[in-house]
């Protein structure tokens, strides 16, 4: 199985052509009243005329061709196959002989009812079988493939009629016919590429809608089931049982909902398209190393060995976009691995690195290759263990290859263990003046958050007064304001070396605007950051995003990182 990037091939698969092939039989297949009562009345005027006087029995001919396709349409409806591709070939089969006999029957006229010997009769014909193949183009089918064969039957008769009749240059009006059959042709491909067009579109969303309501309904279970054991523990510590099991317990609830909401976030991040990808030189071997190291430890734990096959070179690639594959990817192969270990190999492939995650873990069946890459997948929690992972982490890297470009495939045996292989580009090294001011500016050291002044800004009580013990235990001096006027107050009066801001604030300013004045009225104010829950990339160049739910340590490293610089 291979997952690709935007580089895959666009044409649909087996099954989406078969489904767009179903809904094109029950577009054509419907039975419409209106459009069978004018084609009777149409036929009757076409056979009275024509066979008047001296072609009566002609007439009826045709007029019985025309009846019996009628018929057929009315007394044999074309049923709904259901999904099988098998039946749905058939239907459509059994529709394109259904529309190439009314084709001919309506097209015999042309040869029929073409009275040789009257010039007014046979212009007449032809403007009524040229009016009724445009009709017949728009009410007898919408599968390009069938009206297109349809054409000729419709057409050919009557141009061969006045090719070979005997009245003068009506040769040409014949050779006319036949050019406009290849017009029509044209237009009903057109026509019915547009169409499918339109199907494939809709199919897509009405795929993508199911897809979120089953994303939100796993979800919102996930979701629940950490809350209300958390509501339980908080029950029970209520009670006054404060003991280390209750506090690890919480601990643990809390630990799954972060992952929970931190997968959701991701995954709503990615899918709103406003993840930009920033790709530069990275030396392969620090990677693997960094990311290694972050997973030996649960390995280690666990009782698995953790083997790394390195290469020294340079790949292409968005630094942070990789190493969270790379980390989904080593979790995965832990979490599924009981006995024996990992290998985190990286080997050449022509002007690629393949990244390959090798375990000895249980291994996936073949035809749950594709449903692993589905949001809250887990083959083997049938309980919804919180502990035992949310299911997003393969959802996420399946989007994180598709926007990177990268190719990802999976080799797996059941009861032996799997191979997830990451293909990426390799590139040069920087120059080594670039390389140098890195090293330097990764050199730097932390500065002591001690003393310094914060302000927070946030309405709702219980996170404001989480974020300001969090950090007054950094031996940081925090003010607390609850709107954006309480926030100005303040920074008028007092010299601030940090604002964090809630986006969404009571009034009719929000955190940017907090932000903002800040930076105006405290020229030398070392970091100025937006605390929010949405999805604000497009804010990232103006402030940094603090991300809810906020973890500690990213906030401490958001800190020391910027007023380390003072």
């Amino acid at each position: 199985m291979q997952i690709r990037g935007p580089s895959v091939d666009s044409t649909p698969g087996v099954s989406d052509r078969s489904r767009i092939e179903r809904e094109l039989l029950r577009l054509g297949g419907r039975v419409r009243v209106s459009s069978i009562v004018w084609q009777l009345s149409i036929a009757l005027l076409t056979a009275g005329f024509f066979g008047h006087p001296n072609h009566r029995f002609l007439a009826g001919l045709w007029l019985a061709l025309v009846l019996t396709s009628l018929f057929l349409r009315v007394a044999f409806p074309i049923t709904d196959p259901g999904a099988s591709p098998t039946a749905v070939t058939g239907r459509l089969k059994q529709h394109q002989m259904r529309v190439l006999f009314s084709a001919f029957a309506w097209g015999s006229a042309g040869y029929l009812l073409f009275d040789r010997g009257d010039l007014t009769r046979q212009l007449a014909l032809t403007v009524v079988l040229v009016s009724t193949t445009i009709g017949f183009s728009l009410s007898a089918s919408v599968h390009a493939p069938t009206l297109r064969r349809s054409m000729p039957f419709l057409l050919l008769p009557v141009c061969a009629s006045l090719i070979f009749s005997s009245q003068a240059n009506m040769w040409m009006m014949g050779l006319m016919g036949a050019s406009f059959m290849l017009l029509m042709r044209r237009v009903v491909t057109e026509r019915g590429e547009q169409l499918e067009e339109i199907l494939q579109l809709r199919m897509a969303a009405q795929e993508a809608r199911d897809q979120k309501q089953r994303f939100f309904a796993a979800a919102s279970h996930d979701l629940r089931q950490p809350l209300q054991a958390l509501s339980l523990y908080h029950t029970v510590l209520s009670k006054g049982d404060s003991s280390a099991a209750v506090v690890q317990r919480m601990g643990e609830c809390i630990d799954a909902l972060e992952r929970l909401l931190a997968g959701v976030l991701t995954i709503s991040r990615l899918d709103s398209g406003k993840v930009v990808v920033q790709a530069e030189p990275l030396h392969l071997p620090t990677l693997m190393l960094r990311v290694g190291s972050l997973h030996e430890p649960s390995m280690r734990e666990k009782g698995l060995r953790l083997r790394l096959h390195v290469q020294d070179v340079w790949v292409r690639s968005d630094p942070s976009l990789l190493e969270r594959i790379l980390s989904n990817l080593l979790s995965n192969a832990t979490r599924y691995t009981e006995t024996g270990g990992v290998l985190f190999a990286a080997r050449r492939r022509g002007q690629n690195i393949c990244l390959q995650v090798f375990d000895t873990g249980i291994g996936i069946e073949e035809e749950a290759f594709q449903s692993i890459f589905s949001e809250f997948a887990q083959l083997n929690n049938p309980a919804r263990d919180p502990t035992r992972g949310s299911g997003l982490g393969l959802a996420t890297v399946q989007r994180m290859v598709h926007l990177l470009d990268h190719h990802l495939s999976l080799n797996s045996t059941p009861g032996r263990g799997s191979c997830f292989q990451l293909k990426i580009p390799l590139t040069s090294a920087p120059t080594p003046e670039a390389d140098s001011a890195a090293r330097a500016e990764a050199d730097t050291p932390w500065a002591t958050l001690t003393r310094r002044r914060v302000l927070v800004v946030d309405d709702n009580a219980l996170v404001a007064d989480a974020l300001r013990a969090m950090l007054m235990i950094w031996n940081l001096d925090v003010t607390v304001a609850a709107d954006a006027l309480s926030a100005k107050e303040a920074l008028q009066q007092t010299d601030f070396d940090v604002v964090i801001s809630d986006w969404r604030l009571p009034g009719t300013e929000d955190g940017l605007a907090v932000l903002r004045f800040a930076r105006a009225q405290h020229p030398t104010l070392l970091l100025a950051a937006l605390l929010t829950g949405d999805n604000v990339e497009d804010l990232h160049e103006e402030f940094p995003v603090i991300t809810k739910p906020v973890r500690a340590l990213r906030l401490r490293a958001l800190l020391q990182a910027h007023l380390g610089k003072s």
